[in-house]
C-alpha cells in the first residue's frame, strides 16, 4: 500500500473530514447510539468521492461490488489492494477495517458500489466467554 499507512492519530483527526459530514451524498447515518455508527454507503457509476476519513475501526459489508481506484486523500496517490475488490458471485464481501485515514474513492464501473459500513466507536469488541455467551465488551442491553 502505498501514502495513506498512517496519518497519525484518528483521535486528532479533523471532525470536518468525517465521511459523513464531507460527503454526506455518499455515506447515510441509518443508525448512531454511543458505541456504533452504521452507515450506507453509496457511490454512484462514474463518480469520484470528495476526501474524507473514518476514524473508527469498522466492518464493511459490500453487497454491491464495483471496479474501483482509492486514493490518499493527502498525496492523492493511489492505495495499492491486494485484491481487485469483489467477484459478483462471492457477494457479500465481509471486510474488517482499521481507522481510514483522509481518501477518496473513484467509481470505475458502470454500476454503483452499495455497502454497509458498521463503525465501532469504543474499537473492536473484544469476546468475553461466559456461561451466558460472550458479551463483546458491550452492555447487557445492547447484545
Amino acid at each position: 500500500m502505498s501514502g495513506n499507512a498512517n496519518h497519525g492519530d484518528p483521535g486528532t483527526w479533523s471532525p470536518e473530514l468525517d465521511a459523513v459530514i464531507v460527503a454526506p451524498e455518499n455515506h447515510v447515518v441509518l443508525h448512531e447510539d454511543d458505541f456504533i455508527r452504521v452507515l450506507s454507503v453509496r457511490l454512484p457509476a462514474g463518480e469520484t468521492e470528495k476526501a474524507h476519513h473514518h476514524r473508527f475501526p469498522s466492518v464493511l459489508i459490500i453487497d454491491r461490488g464495483i471496479k474501483a481506484k482509492d486514493f490518499d486523500g493527502v498525496t492523492r496517490e493511489e492505495i495499492k489492494r491486494s485484491s481487485s475488490g469483489p467477484v459478483e458471485s462471492s457477494l457479500p464481501v465481509v471486510v474488517r477495517l482499521e481507522p481510514q485515514p483522509l481518501h477518496y474513492v473513484q467509481n470505475l464501473d458502470t454500476k454503483a458500489f452499495h455497502g454497509i459500513r458498521i463503525e465501532f466507536k469504543k474499537g473492536f469488541p473484544t469476546e468475553r466467554g461466559s456461561a451466558a455467551g460472550p458479551s463483546y465488551g458491550y452492555p447487557e442491553a445492547t447484545r
